[in-house]
């Protein structure tokens, strides 16, 4: 009977080491996402219109911010397509959230930066 709960109890550590390895991989690769997000920022402000930006300037009302940014996801997406084609390729299935999000908080970066003398 020891054996047998020995080596169950083996079993489950094998089992728990592989799965926290995968989370591990998997935060790298969503910070990765992240990062490359805020990186192509600037890239794209470059290539986008003053409406562009506009829309995707956050908004004072954090549900209206949420709600209106879920529903331009899509366009968003197909404007960073067409200026950041690799980028946008390489996490169109896979991390695409933390990739805009982290996108989002650096054109909102950037903007904060710049506001003042785009609205002179």
């Amino acid at each position: 009977m020891r054996k047998v709960i020995k080596k169950l109890r083996d079993e489950k550590t094998i089992f728990e080491m592989k799965k926290s390895e995968m989370q591990e991989r998997q935060s790298e690769e969503i910070e990765e996402a992240y990062r490359t997000g805020i990186r192509i920022a600037a890239k794209w402000i470059r290539g986008a219109s003053y409406q562009e930006l506009k829309d995707v300037i956050k908004r004072p009302n954090a549900k209206h911010d949420a709600n209106y940014f879920s529903l331009m996801r899509s366009v968003y997406y197909t404007s960073l397509e067409k200026i950041c084609p690799e980028e946008s390729k390489r996490f169109k299935w896979v991390y695409n959230d933390a990739f805009l999000n982290g996108w989002r908080e650096g054109v909102n970066n950037i903007w904060e930066s710049i506001k003042d003398e785009v609205n002179r």
